[in-house]
């Protein structure tokens, strides 16, 4: 999801949320934990925008596991001890292969991880153990990676709609919006048919006449 709102705004939201805590952050261990992930998440973003690209990923990894921490501390879903993080909950093995296919696999759902955790709160499904995803297929998943291909592989990357050029009066199913950063080869193709198979891949998006 993307939010169109100024990164310093955003995080004067949150710093506020510090002293009026959401949820079951209100008091005790979580307001706590609540408070100091928060604080220690914005530092480490802070930080990585100003390091180098070798240690830019870590700080960004950890920022994000401190963010995780403070939206299970605050989660009403979450109760008792079950907003307690034990581990990372998702890991990488295959390091002997090439670099876009690295394996990624998560903890089974249900478990203490902290991704496993914060997937289920967010209503987002884990694939477990059993299941294998490629680092490229992850890479892919990120706008800021559009350009930057690390194979020649078809690709399924983010497609970008905006709200700023919906055809219509007042927001309504059935109305249209214009949707950007289609790759170049379904556009180099030409077709009807190049596109519905692209689009296959993106579950949400219904392909009407």
């Amino acid at each position: 999801m993307y939010m169109q709102i100024d990164p310093l705004e955003a995080w004067e939201r949150l710093r506020a949320s510090r002293s009026s805590r959401p949820g079951r952050a209100s008091g005790g261990a979580r307001a706590k934990t609540y408070a100091t992930a928060l604080e220690q998440a914005q530092h480490m973003f802070k930080a990585a925008e100003v390091v180098g690209p070798q240690t830019r990923p870590l700080l960004v990894f950890y920022g994000l596991s401190q963010a995780g921490r403070a939206i299970a501390a605050a989660a009403v879903d979450l109760k008792g001890e079950d907003w307690n993080q034990t581990s990372h909950g998702i890991r990488a093995s295959g390091h002997h292969l090439d670099f876009a296919d690295i394996e990624i696999r998560t903890d089974p759902a249900g478990t203490a991880g902290s991704f496993v955790r914060l997937s289920e709160l967010l209503r987002s499904t884990v694939w477990g153990n059993d299941t294998v995803v490629r680092l490229e297929e992850v890479w892919d998943t990120l706008p800021a990676n559009l350009q930057y291909p690390l194979t020649g592989r078809k690709r399924f990357t983010p497609l970008c709609a905006s709200t700023d050029v919906i055809r219509g009066i007042d927001f309504h199913p059935l109305l249209t919006v214009e949707v950007g950063d289609i790759l170049d080869r379904v556009v180099d193709a030409g077709s009807r048919t190049a596109l519905d198979e692209f689009l296959q891949s993106y579950r949400a998006v219904r392909i009407g006449s």
